[in-house]
């Protein structure tokens, strides 16, 4: 019985709150060759985000390659010198995003998330300039808006429990009745193999349904997980 309600229950759960590919409260270091009031702007809009938290700020070049040894600053964000002035005169600055790409997925998810932050920036300060002609393509994810892996990690998980509990659990009853002697038994009385086997199968079917009801409810309820349609039947 913990095997067949315990174990999708533990593996749910532990799916959808400790196993994620997000990124929150990243802890970042800043190298400003400027320190203007531009660059401390973006450093705000940067570090206020709940992706990023500002922990260290770098003096020199030498500094990256230590931080980042220590394990615990996943990006280094340089400004170049006279960051304002350029910005003003030449109408473009850079940005230099450095990642630690031990863990490449992390590594490009942060990159992604600094420019989507600096490209609102850059739209914000850029409000009152319209251009003749452009084309702006949007994308928008229909399904899961926020990329929140537990919308992706559940549906997944509740598959594979539905199908390791139904064919595992099937397997251990006929070992169970190999061991006892029983098999024999039923093999030698008037019910055919393939109904010993359905038999055997049915009930772990109708248990996997309990567990797929629990599971549904489990990502309605505590992960709040959309669910549109009807529960019951399909177009």
């Amino acid at each position: 019985m913990f095997i067949l309600f315990g174990m999708p229950i533990a593996q749910i759960m532990l799916f959808g709150f400790a196993i994620t590919n997000e990124i929150n409260n990243v802890d970042i270091a800043i190298f400003d060759k400027s320190k203007d009031a531009t660059t401390e702007e973006i450093i705000n809009k940067i570090t206020a985000s709940k992706y990023f938290s500002n922990k260290q700020l770098i003096q020199n070049e030498s500094e990256i390659e230590a931080v980042f040894k220590k394990g615990k600053v996943k990006a280094v964000l340089v400004f170049e010198k006279e960051f304002s002035k350029k910005l003003i005169a030449e109408n473009k600055a850079t940005i230099q995003i450095i990642t630690d790409a031990t863990d490449p997925n992390t590594a490009n998810t942060i990159s992604n998330y600094t420019n989507s932050i600096l490209i609102k920036y850059q739209q914000e300060i850029n409000k009152d300039i319209k251009i003749a002609y452009q084309i702006i393509p949007e994308s928008r994810m229909v399904y899961n808006p926020e990329l929140k892996s537990v919308f992706m990690f559940v549906p997944g998980v509740m598959t594979i429990i539905l199908m390791l509990v139904s064919a595992m659990m099937t397997s251990i009853s006929i070992t169970r009745e190999k061991e006892l002697g029983t098999m024999e038994i039923l093999l030698v009385s008037p019910i055919k193999p393939f109904q010993v086997i359905i038999g055997k199968v049915f009930p772990y079917i109708f248990l996997s349904i309990i567990n797929a009801i629990v599971i549904i409810l489990l990502s309605i309820f505590v992960f709040k997980m959309p669910v549109q349609g009807s529960f019951f039947c399909w177009d």
